[in-house]
Order: C-alpha cells, then structure tokens, then sequence
C-alpha cells in the first residue's frame, strides 16, 4: 500500500466521522459501487485480453476432460499468494 493510499484512508475516515446517519448510508452506498466497478473492470480486462482467454478455455477443456495434471494442486499454490 502506497504512502498516499493510507493518507486517502486516513483522511476519509476523518471525515466519515462527522458525517449524520444517512450520509454514512449514501457513502456506503458508493463506496459498494465503487467496489463493483472495480471488480467489472477487472472482469473486462481479462475478457479482452486474448492471450489471458486463450489460457481459460484451455483449461476449462482441460478440467472437462480430467486433464487434472495440467492443474498445479491448491497446497502449492497457496504458499505463494
């Protein structure tokens, strides 16, 4: 997390603290939005990157006919996230 992100987070909170009942609400409410639309563009990205499709139907062709060596077990790939 960036210098400048904490102080975002840290200035916001600030103010979240003299905001009424159903400001609080309304700012909820966008900062859901926001997360959804984060999470959309992220979605768009990888649909329209070719390569990162290419890689996902392999392995859905993959999974579909029991390939499951081509999978790398979750216990080694959990140590690296």
């Amino acid at each position: 997390m960036t210098a400048h992100t904490v102080d975002y987070k840290r200035k916001a909170i600030k103010k979240l603290d003299v905001l009424s009942s159903d400001r609080l609400k309304v700012v909820l409410d966008f900062i859901e939005y926001l997360e959804q639309k984060e999470e959309l563009d992220a979605t768009l990205e990888i649909l329209a990157d070719e390569e990162s499709m290419r890689n996902i139907r392999a392995a859905d062709q993959d999974w579909e006919a029991g390939r499951m060596q081509e999978f790398t077990p979750w216990n080694k790939v959990k140590r690296h996230v």
